[in-house]
């Protein structure tokens, strides 16, 4: 192993490990995310335990000496008798009891869902920052249920629906913590949500506002990057959910040059997490591919698989979803297009895309097949190529309809024609 090494590792599909030849038991776990983890692994009566020591990175992430350095002060810990994985249980439950803080909680939080390979990491850690905001420098073994529950409160009288994401990332991340002995009780489980029942939603953009929407995304005065920009296109071409296109890799693509392209979702990166998503691409999604791949190939050169929208913040990874959830917002708070649009999110252009097809007279369960919606059918699960000409039937209609919403030159330019 050396640093060189470690900053090329990369997982395209599943998560991969990797052992150090120098440092017995020392690995290193690489995530799809791009999340790379120190791993110590060791007997215990027989058995292969295995801790987590930290992740690869600059300070104060471990570095590869460091790593080492741990592992081999664990490894000495088992010859002198005693159980490395209970030690370190121990030095994290005193240290809970008597200086860890809540923002510190939440960072643990945060590292482990990200070793962990959950991809919408990033949607959780934006719903922690009110409440380390607020509750940052408070031992976190010493909050209340009161105190958390007036703190909802406070969100739900401006916002219900965040006032029940922030509590549902509290309450997930307490019963992770109580786990870890880290805080004593999960006083949330179990209780209603705060911000109550919340009205199903149902936003879906006018025509006005799709042409809006597509026009200001190419507009040289609203700030946007070009891949988020793409990415949200990508959401309305497709109808898939804005995690998934945003985390879109080269590896998941098929036949973009043939008579039948498509994008396969691997099973982890599906919502239901049972089976790998089939969608096949209308010649606007592949040709808004072909672009995004363009401006992001310098995040991976030299590499097998890159992401489709990369990120110009992180080294070789793809945009977070949290991106392109800011880019709309503020867009429309943005003062020169007031009256234009109403408040609408990623989600909604997935949901617009949806609604169009129906508009074209696609029938509705094809719709469905497209969206991924599970029905409960066990055949599903297994079959790859379930209903796909009729999800690239909705996915054809999509791109009719909203071709003629476009700016000219990107609707010619999506259909493969020349323009002055």
């Amino acid at each position: 192993m050396t640093d060189r090494f470690l900053r090329a590792l990369k997982a395209s599909n599943g998560r991969i490990e990797v052992g150090d030849a120098v440092c017995r038991g020392l690995s290193i776990r690489c995530t799809p995310a791009g999340v790379k983890t120190w791993t110590f692994a060791y007997k215990l009566n027989g058995r292969m335990r295995r801790i987590t020591l930290g992740e690869y990175g600059e300070h104060p992430a471990l570095g590869l000496s460091e790593a080492r350095t741990q592992a081999d002060a664990r490894r000495a810990q088992r010859r002198n008798g005693d159980d490395p994985r209970a030690l370190q249980d121990a030095e994290r439950a005193t240290k809970a009891q008597t200086t860890l803080t809540f923002a510190e909680l939440c960072e643990l939080y945060i590292e482990h869902v990200k070793a962990s390979g959950k991809l919408s990491w990033k949607t959780d850690e934006g719903y922690l920052k009110r409440p380390k905001a607020k509750f940052g420098s408070k031992p976190a073994a010493s909050l209340t249920k009161r105190e958390l529950l007036d703190f909802l409160k406070g969100i739900a009288r401006k916002s219900k629906s965040s006032a029940n994401r922030t509590q549902s990332t509290v309450r997930t991340m307490w019963g992770w913590a109580v786990e870890g002995d880290h805080v004593p009780v999960n006083f949330l489980a179990g209780l209603k949500k705060v911000g109550g029942k919340e009205r199903e939603k149902d936003r879906v953009l006018t025509t006005d506002e799709i042409q809006e929407f597509l026009t200001t995304l190419v507009a040289s005065d609203f700030e946007i990057t070009e891949t988020v920009g793409l990415a949200l296109k990508g959401i309305l071409l497709t109808a898939q959910r804005p995690g998934e296109v945003a985390g879109m890799m080269l590896s998941e693509l098929h036949d973009l040059d043939g008579a039948l392209p498509h994008w396969i979702i691997p099973r982890i990166r599906t919502k239901n997490k049972k089976t790998e998503h089939t969608v096949p691409l209308s010649p606007a999604a592949v040709r808004l591919i072909r672009e995004a791949l363009e401006a992001s190939k310098d995040y991976a050169k030299g590499k097998n698989d890159r992401p489709v929208f990369a990120s110009r913040f992180e080294d070789i990874t793809s945009l977070a979803r949290h991106s392109l959830s800011q880019a709309v917002r503020r867009l429309v708070k943005d003062q020169r297009f007031a009256g234009k649009f109403t408040k609408f999110t990623p989600h909604d252009l997935r949901r617009t895309a949806a609604t169009l097809a129906q508009s074209m007279r696609v029938p509705k369960d094809h719709v469905k097949a497209l969206l991924n919606h599970n029905d409960g059918d066990v055949t599903s699960i297994y079959a790859r190529w379930h209903m796909f000409d009729e999800k690239r039937e909705a996915s054809l209609a999509i791109e009719a309809a909203v071709l003629p919403l476009m700016p000219a030159p990107a609707a010619h330019a999506a259909l493969g024609l020349q323009f002055a």
